[in-house]
């Protein structure tokens, strides 16, 4: 419930990371200045994502990431909603790109995402 919540995640290297579940679930709830970058994330070898940005940022107007899924074989994802009620205001947004193996991966996951939750498919990075 900070006003102010930054976590500096350039440094975290997930080359290897096979379990990203509950990884940021409900961090920066209702904390209005919310912000984390995890575009350089390596999901490469990731297979569970379940809860993964469960209720993040939740009333944030100023929550914004992007992430990159790169395998194709993630199978944990939509029990409990990988996406739900996250970067739920206007302002805030998760986009959501993928490769060519992951594309229809992506559309899965984004259709988990909650009526309130401001999560967008991004653009193929190869």
């Amino acid at each position: 419930n900070s006003s102010n919540f930054t976590l500096d995640l350039s440094n975290f290297d997930t080359s290897n990371v096979t379990d990203m579940s509950d990884m940021f679930n409900n961090t920066g709830y209702n904390s209005p200045n919310f912000t984390f970058d995890v575009s350089n994330f390596d999901t490469g070898k990731v297979t569970n994502m379940r809860n993964m940005f469960y209720q993040t940022g939740y009333n944030s107007t100023n929550f914004n990431t992007s992430i990159t899924i790169k395998n194709p074989n993630i199978s944990s994802y939509s029990y409990g909603s990988m996406f739900k009620n996250v970067a739920t205001q206007p302002g805030s947004k998760i986009i959501v790109n993928y490769t060519s193996e992951t594309e229809a991966l992506v559309d899965k996951m984004i259709a988990t995402k909650s009526s309130n939750s401001n999560v967008v498919k991004g653009e193929l990075v190869d």
